[in-house]
């Protein structure tokens, strides 16, 4: 049956706010769930201490929750692909095993990194011939990741549980070492992860997005967020700051700025209070814990704060005559973001927000620096012979990073003859079965970002 053109415009009309109705509801549906379960007993916790304090009797119930596996992961990429179709980015997938091929793809499920729709789910639907390249490379990557879960990651979080559980009673020196290895261990623990699973993933044919980027070797915090949990912070970008920043209020705040303080703070100020957003949002993915909130707010504000005063930087060095791509000046810059990073550190690891500030001032107390820094060490939980292992391991990852950084070295490694290869493929082996770390209170198959 035909339509009038009004007709058509009401129809299109209807359809673009069943659509909407649509998303909004998935949305509020699977996010509640979420929120629930993982945000609902810290809500009441809070609530009930609030009650406390002004002498009310009121009582918020709090309930025994199991949290499904991987719940932030999953839901972060089934809401990529709803709010992808209601944009027209992808078309809608009517098989609803392939939808689930899509969300359950084992790899990624405990820790991600989290998929895009567009990019994933072409190659979980098409056949995937066995290749040998695919298979090598695979391989080559689980082992790289195994390498730095078992054999480092592992080994630092003895040190890092001991320093962040005693640090009233260790020197200031004892728990800076504490705070740069547990900065070592989240990374190789999460990247070692995701390591294992874009390997795993490889070997079957399928390319996962790629989540680190030798974080530690950025010049500044937001190319750290650039490098480190990339997925995360892509998913962020697309479906928070942007549409964000883009909204009304957002668009008539740059334009009232611009006519009052000049164009570069116009521009600028919506982009810092969408940072801001974005890093409390990335904070709360975290868990229901305030350490997570403030870890997030102080990223937010770092970041708004160096954009706002960018100006100001460029200015001073200027006047300063420093020359910026200097590599005395570069490597002052990897330093100092690194220390920075260090400190997000002790607020995302230490058990309170009064827990962190204490380790962070405890930090500075270097006068007490121990007459035999070793002695202290041996009583982190490691013997000599794991603190050898240990820098040995991190030697060979800063080498390995540095090479990455500059080239693609898997290919220059699949060059070379078999026997060097060989060579190479026994002693990592070899490596990750005698040096990793195995026995009581160790368990290789715990990752950091497992409760996330």
């Amino acid at each position: 049956m035909d339509l009038t053109a009004a007709e058509k415009k009401i129809r299109k009309r209807k359809i673009k706010k069943n659509r909407k109705f649509i998303l909004i509801s998935l949305l509020v549906l699977n996010f509640g769930i979420l929120v629930f379960l993982k945000y609902f007993n810290f809500f009441a916790q809070n609530l009930n201490v609030l009650f406390d304090s002004i002498s009310l009797a009121n009582r918020v119930p709090t309930f025994n929750l199991i949290l499904p596996l991987g719940i932030s992961f999953y839901t972060f990429q089934t809401m990529s692909y709803v709010i992808d179709v209601y944009w027209g980015k992808v078309n809608a997938e009517r098989n609803l095993g392939k939808v689930a091929l899509f969300v359950s793809f084992f790899p990624q499920i405990i820790e991600g990194p989290i998929g895009r729709f567009k990019d994933l789910a072409p190659q979980l639907y098409k056949p995937n011939a066995n290749s040998e390249k695919n298979i090598v490379y695979g391989v080559q990557l689980m082992m790289w990741g195994y390498f730095k879960k078992m054999v480092i990651a592992d080994r630092v979080a003895v040190v890092a549980d001991f320093v962040f559980g005693n640090y009233l009673s260790i020197s200031g020196v004892g728990t800076i070492i504490g705070i740069f290895l547990y900065a070592i261990q989240d990374y190789t623990d999460f990247s070692g992860c995701i390591d294992i699973a874009r390997g795993c993933a490889q070997a079957m044919g399928i390319e996962m997005a790629e989540n680190f980027k030798r974080p530690y070797f950025s010049r500044t915090i937001p190319e750290f967020w650039r490098r480190w949990h990339m997925s995360l912070g892509a998913w962020m970008k697309d479906y928070v700051f942007y549409p964000f920043s883009l909204t009304k209020v957002m668009r008539k705040l740059g334009k009232a700025t611009k006519k009052r303080f000049g164009k570069y703070l116009g521009r600028t100020l919506p982009v810092a209070i969408g940072n801001i957003l974005v890093f409390f949002l990335v904070g709360v993915w975290h868990g229901a814990n305030w350490n997570y909130i403030v870890w997030g707010l102080f990223y937010g504000v770092l970041i708004a704060i160096a954009s706002l005063m960018k100006p100001i930087f460029d200015w001073l060095n200027t006047k300063l005559k420093i020359k910026t791509n200097s590599k005395l000046f570069i490597g002052f810059q990897i330093l100092r973001t690194f220390w920075i990073t260090c400190i997000g550190c002790i607020i995302f690891r230490a058990e309170n927000l009064h827990a962190a500030w204490d380790i962070f001032l405890k930090s500075f107390q270097i006068i007490d620096f121990p007459l035999n820094i070793k002695a202290e060490l041996l009583t982190f939980g490691l013997n000599k012979a794991n603190y050898i292992v240990l820098l040995a391991s991190l030697i060979i990852l800063f080498i390995i990073d540095v090479f990455q950084e500059k080239m693609l070295i898997r290919d220059w490694f699949n060059k070379r003859n078999l026997v060097f290869k060989f060579f190479i493929y026994f002693i990592a082996f070899a490596a990750i079965i005698a040096l990793g770390m195995y026995g009581p209170g160790m368990s290789s198959n715990q990752f950091v970002y497992m409760q996330f």
